[in-house]
């Protein structure tokens, strides 16, 4: 089996998460999601979500992504509305395997891959983004949805 790690970019990769610093909003099918992100400082990018569904609190989810020794890393965890998490075996970790100007892939290496197999970014415009995430199912099945969302500016 080939050495998926040899995927992984390198740490000076890191300052390339710089283009999803803000406030970014996307709508369908009654459904709002929001993201916000914190710019890099410090080796660390970190960003929330927050779905909700027909007025009420669906989702929280809290990213971070780190420059590591060897590479870029994105842990997350999403929440109930009470704030219990969902993952009950830590936190879904990705790897930076594709950055430029505007797009981030982070892919999961894990040899028993869960949860995810994919999360992207791409930046549109100067105010819109895509993302999306490929998940994987315990029976081993993947789905990918899609988002667009439209940046929100704060005064």
């Amino acid at each position: 089996m080939p050495d998926r790690t040899a995927l992984a970019l390198p740490p000076d990769t890191f300052e390339q998460t710089a283009m999803l610093a803000g406030y970014w909003r996307g709508e369908r099918n009654g459904v709002v999601l929001e993201e916000m992100w914190l710019p890099p400082s410090a080796g660390v990018a970190q960003g929330t979500v927050r779905l909700v569904q027909n007025g009420k609190l669906g989702t929280i989810e809290l990213i971070v992504v780190a420059a590591e020794a060897s590479r870029v890393v994105m842990r997350y965890n999403h929440f109930h509305s009470d704030y219990r998490p969902w993952e009950d075996d830590g936190p879904i970790t990705l790897t930076l395997t594709a950055a430029g100007d505007a797009e981030l892939v982070f892919t999961n290496l894990d040899l028993r891959p869960r949860h995810a197999m994919e999360m992207g970014y791409r930046l549109t415009s100067a105010d819109t983004l895509s993302s999306w995430v490929v998940t994987l199912n315990s029976n081993g099945d993947t789905s990918r949805f899609n988002f667009d969302f439209e940046r929100v500016r704060v005064s």
